[in-house]
């Protein structure tokens, strides 16, 4: 069941986004409606629409059904609306960097390149001084660490790290520094709510702001059959060659 409904919100979300004007609007239609529709009813009185009677107790619950539906549609719209900043990012970092990326790396003779992408907790593991430490982390751990540039033909220049195990192993890692830009938002957000602690709040939507990134990164990648591509790994620095 849990699965069914968060199935009909991604599919709301996916035809109303854009809209919320719209919904509300509806939806304040249908609640007006429905209020006449039960006066009605309950003085008994008659509605007839092009000569037909209609059964009040029926479009009244026709109409609470919609409204509520509309309702909770804008709800939904609202949320999304909130982490449409991680949206953005992702679809830039896939469009601006991964594919361009992989598409070079193919071109330049790797046949399978793997590019692994690194999952922050907190915005604070992507400042310089701990990806400094991550990468000194990755060379403690017997890895060879090696910064590449790119010249992209389908992108700007863009430096993207080696990993190599032995000759013959390697595959390529990035920090998804784009998630900084984050940062004066989650601010801004935490700033302008009340009544919540601070650094739980901040915490929990900095947590749903990635999670939407990581998760509109995927499905961009499925959409453009590169997510063979690409695996993701977090500070335990967990790598597959």
């Amino acid at each position: 069941m849990k699965e069914i409904m968060i199935s009909i919100k991604k599919n709301v979300i996916k035809i109303l986004r854009g809209k919320p004007k719209t919904v509300k609007v509806l939806s304040l239609i249908l609640n007006i409606v429905a209020v006449i529709a039960l006066i009605f009813w309950l003085l008994n009185k008659s509605f007839n629409v092009l000569g037909t009677e209609i059964e009040l107790e029926a479009l009244f619950v026709l109409l609470t059904t919609l409204a509520v539906f509309f309702n909770q549609a804008y709800k939904w719209l609202l949320e999304d609306a909130e982490y449409s900043p991680s949206y953005a990012l992702a679809l830039g970092y896939v469009n601006n960097f991964i594919e361009p990326t992989i598409v070079q790396l193919i071109e330049n003779g790797i046949k399978q390149p793997l590019l692994y992408i690194y999952k922050p907790i907190d915005i604070s593991e992507l400042y310089k001084p701990n990806i400094d430490r991550t990468k000194a982390t990755i060379k403690n751990n017997s890895f060879e660490i090696n910064e590449l540039q790119l010249d992209l033909k389908h992108g700007r220049a863009r430096d993207i790290l080696t990993i190599q195990k032995s000759k013959t192993k390697m595959i390529y890692f990035d920090f998804p520094n784009t998630l900084l830009s984050l940062s004066a938002y989650i601010d801004f957000k935490i700033a302008s709510r009340k009544n919540e602690a601070d650094l739980e709040g901040k915490t929990e939507l900095t947590k749903a702001l990635f999670d939407m990134f990581y998760s509109k990164v995927d499905e961009l990648l499925k959409t453009k059959n590169l997510d063979a591509y690409v695996k993701y790994c977090d500070k335990s620095l967990q790598f597959s060659f």
